[in-house]
């Protein structure tokens, strides 16, 4: 099982504010949570087998993302403990 945090990224990345907090089963289903909430990201970054070799290196994934509009966002995967 996974956690999920979509955060806001702005002033230059240097405020973080939280958007969106979930869990998943799987990273596919966790991929599936991120594209419902931000459906113009683009999620090939996301790949099972990358975020699962993070996730067994240093206990999570992050990526930082941008939607179509400019926005930016930092994702963070996790396992649960």
């Amino acid at each position: 099982m996974f956690r999920i945090a979509i955060s806001r990224l702005t002033d230059d990345s240097r405020r973080i504010t939280p958007e969106h907090r979930g869990t998943a089963l799987s990273v596919d289903e966790a991929v599936h949570a991120l594209r419902e909430v931000l459906p113009t990201v683009d999620t090939t970054a996301f790949q099972s087998d990358a975020v699962q070799r993070s996730v067994n290196r240093v206990n999570d994934f992050r990526h930082d993302v941008a939607t179509a509009d400019g926005s930016h966002y930092r994702v963070v995967i996790a396992p649960m403990m």
